[in-house]
């Protein structure tokens, strides 16, 4: 594996780069594809050459994002499903971002309303059609208790179907293992972990584990 000073400034980015989500919520869709942690820590990883340069797509597949979508609410009283929508937003100078986008209704079939997921970073967005995205805490069933990040316990998965379990008995610490047989310790500081070998950093924002280093590098998404 290179280790480099660009992996180092990587290292440096995991400590410093995961913040909490303040201010108002982004407006339209041009705003929606804006650097957050997860982009940030994938970006860094190419440029260490920590990406393995092959065919390798770490987006979220339509069957995890609409996990991510129906975890928070309750299934007996909504219904989630895709609407089968194409939405991108971005280009020209930036890369552009693409989203699943699924509907909300009760179950007796009135609409709630629509929810879209990047498939970059996970992050999840209330659509209000024709390209217009706004923050999630502007969803009718937004949750802020049930969106609240609970810790690294859990079992986590990337679009290429390798997951990854931590356990965290303590705090400072948690055991790791992925599905390929990697596993260890890794030391917490915050929203950041490294391994005790100092192989792999974990960064933990909104219930994605993103990983760079040991050939692991990717978003992993709570199951």
């Amino acid at each position: 594996m290179k280790r480099s000073i660009a992996f180092a400034a990587l290292c440096a980015l995991f400590l410093t780069g995961c913040t909490q989500q303040t201010g108002e919520a982004e407006p339209v869709a041009e705003q929606a594809g804006s650097v957050n942690p997860q982009a940030q820590a994938l970006e860094q990883a190419e440029q260490a050459g920590l990406l393995d340069g092959g065919e390798y797509d770490d987006r979220m597949t339509e069957e995890e994002a609409l996990a991510r979508v129906s975890a928070p609410i309750d299934g007996e009283q909504y219904a989630v499903a895709p609407t089968g929508e194409t939405l991108s937003v971005g280009g020209g100078g930036g890369q552009a971002h693409e989203y699943f986008v699924f509907s909300v209704s009760r179950a007796t079939g009135e609409p709630v309303g629509k929810v879209a997921v990047d498939r970059e970073t996970g992050e999840k967005y209330n659509y209000l059609g024709d390209g217009v995205l706004e923050g999630y805490d502007s969803f009718p069933l937004y949750n802020a208790e049930a969106e609240k990040q609970t810790g690294w316990d859990g079992v986590y998965s990337n679009a290429a179907a390798l997951s990854l379990t931590i356990t965290q008995e303590e705090e400072g610490a948690f055991s790791y293992a992925f599905s390929d047989g990697t596993e260890g310790t890794a030391v917490v500081t915050d929203e950041t972990a490294k391994s005790e070998d100092g192989e792999i950093n974990f960064l933990l924002a909104d219930n994605i584990v993103t990983v760079a280093g040991g050939g692991l590098t990717g978003n992993y998404t709570a199951q």
